[in-house]
């Protein structure tokens, strides 16, 4: 689970990325690099921690799902 520290990083970046109009984008990259750390919360309200619309959940939980799936491929992100 993610500590409010790290809730607040995500809602950081997600937010930050709305200048450049790549705001959903950045929300499914955090979720998808934390997807670890984010399983077992419920999406509703993580959504509601980060600031953004209800409506969201359904990316979180995809970006979840598609966190899976790459593992089940042996798929990774690479961090630089």
């Amino acid at each position: 689970m993610k500590s409010e520290c790290q809730i607040e990083q995500i809602k950081t970046a997600v937010h930050g990325a709305e200048v450049k109009k790549q705001k959903l984008a950045m929300f499914h990259f955090q979720v998808l690099k934390n997807a670890d750390d984010l399983t077992g919360l419920n999406p509703k309200d993580f959504c509601k921690d980060v600031s953004v619309p209800e409506s969201w959940a359904t990316e979180f939980r995809q970006m979840l799902a598609l966190a899976r799936l790459m593992k089940e491929h042996g798929a990774k992100l690479n961090s630089n």
